[in-house]
């Protein structure tokens, strides 16, 4: 029997967004890990506020609690805001991972400080509030935000322009060596990163080279671009 993991999104989706997750973290599973995604029957639709994320705070617990003691190996959290993760580790006899808690101390290997790009337009200062909660508020250089709904994000052509402004100001204005994306949803495209930070030549102030970082190996990326 392979690594089993139960992830949880902390929304209610779609089975078009339901499988869109199941693909992705399926093709980066590795060949012995077995994923099972499973979607939310209540709480919100987005998470825009603060109110949202408290109400899917508390749906992800709701079904997170479901799990049974030999169902699954770990129990992962498909947001970056990492909603209900301290409360299921307290009931459930398996790991609970979340992205953001996972993904702050491993920064310190790549860059001192970082910046985060967040998706809605009231997410900066929950970002704040969160990061420093856990410890590394310090560190946190900015938070930028692409200011896009939910369904805007998925848009791959829409998400890939206000990623392209944002990137830039935030390593050139705020001077952000590392740059957490915040959102599990928005994805930054290697072709974005190549055309905003390694022109011809590249500056001598901003980066030569674009690092992508994946985080929970073979099974979760949450990218990281650093510039070296």
């Amino acid at each position: 029997m392979g690594f089993r993991v139960k992830i949880i999104t902390p929304l209610q989706v779609d089975d078009v967004d339901l499988n869109r997750r199941r693909r992705r973290y399926g093709e980066r599973a590795s060949g012995d890990t077995e994923i099972e995604v499973v979607g939310l029957g209540a709480g919100p639709y987005a998470l825009e506020t603060a109110a949202d994320l408290a109400a899917s705070d508390d749906a992800v617990f709701e079904e997170g609690v479901k799990t049974g003691p030999n169902e699954c190996d770990a129990v992962l959290i498909d947001c970056i805001f990492d909603p209900a993760v301290d409360r299921l580790r307290d009931v459930l006899p398996m790991p609970v991972f979340g992205p953001l808690r996972t993904a702050l101390p491993l920064l310190s290997l790549v860059a001192p400080r970082f910046g985060i790009i967040a998706r809605g337009k009231d997410h900066g200062a929950i970002f704040t509030e969160l990061v420093d909660r856990y410890g590394h508020g310090d560190q946190l250089i900015a938070v930028r935000t692409l200011a896009l709904p939910y369904a805007e994000a998925k848009d791959p052509e829409r998400c890939g322009v206000a990623m392209r402004e944002q990137l830039k100001r935030i390593v050139e204005d705020d001077g952000a060596p590392a740059v957490v994306m915040g959102s599990t949803t928005m994805a930054i495209a290697p072709e974005v990163a190549a055309a905003e930070f390694d022109p011809d030549p590249p500056p001598a102030d901003t980066t030569s080279t674009i690092i992508f970082v994946g985080l929970f190996v073979d099974l979760l990326q949450v990218p990281l671009v650093v510039k070296t």
